[in-house]
């Protein structure tokens, strides 16, 4: 990994470079990083799953945000498509994690609007906390042993997300990474809650129709300045935007 903006030259450690970054967590809610990868022509996925787009260096990359996050955030369909598993720190993770005071991994937490989850998900079981379900409407009357939930709607029908995230900072949650999907990263967008959104060019076309990285809905120019760009062995360009 190499990295071009702000002063180039070889990243030795990806995990230390992105650790020692400051990143001033509101009072009132966790810090949101969002991390997506996008092919050149601007699709996120391949056949619904992003692992196709993804390198070597941007699979470090993945990994050393998830071990700094508190909390993972994503869509119930995603970690469906993707086959989430609960998350795991690695050895050198776990060593930074104690040294900021976090838990040994990041909590999985899933959005929902209406709450339904199949009993066979992989996230369901294994080590670590069980996943918080967030949810808007009622839940079905049989819910999958595994998982505790949360009620949190909005006005419109939809999750409250400026109350779930207090709900998260309150219980101690300072760093959110939001894995996707489009319409989940889309709606946090809309509500101006992404404070850092990390992206990796991958150096591929897919073709055919696919959802833009924000999702659908109306168009909302929110500017962001470049605060880190690197490049991989393999071309993807990895870059960190934040608020201005």
């Amino acid at each position: 990994m190499h990295q071009l903006v702000p002063e180039p030259g070889p990243v030795l450690d990806v995990l230390a470079s992105l650790a020692d970054d400051n990143r001033p967590v509101p009072a009132h809610r966790p810090w949101v990083m969002a991390n997506m990868v996008v092919s050149i022509d601007g699709a996120f996925a391949v056949d619904g799953r992003s692992g196709a787009l993804g390198t070597p260096g941007d699979r470090t990359v993945f990994h050393s945000l998830r071990a700094l996050a508190d909390v993972i955030l994503v869509g119930a369909g995603t970690a469906r498509d993707e086959h989430y598993r609960r998350p795991v720190a690695a050895a050198d993770a776990a060593a930074i994690r104690s040294e900021r005071g976090q838990e040994p991994a990041a909590r999985l937490v899933l959005v929902s609007r209406r709450g339904l989850i199949p009993d066979d998900q992989p996230f369901l079981t294994g080590d670590g906390p069980d996943p918080l379900l967030v949810h808007a409407q009622p839940l079905p009357a049989v819910v999958p042993a595994g998982v505790d939930t949360l009620e949190c709607p909005d006005a419109a029908g939809g999750v409250d997300l400026p109350a779930l995230l207090g709900h998260l900072r309150s219980n101690g949650a300072r760093l959110v990474l939001c894995e996707g999907g489009p319409g989940l990263l889309g709606e946090l967008h809309r509500q101006d809650l992404v404070d850092e959104l990390f992206v990796t060019v991958s150096p591929r076309l897919v073709g055919g129709r696919s959802v833009g990285l924000l999702g659908s809905g109306p168009a909302l120019l929110r500017a962001r300045r470049l605060h880190r760009l690197w490049r991989d062995e393999d071309d993807a360009l990895f870059s960190s935007y934040r608020r201005p």
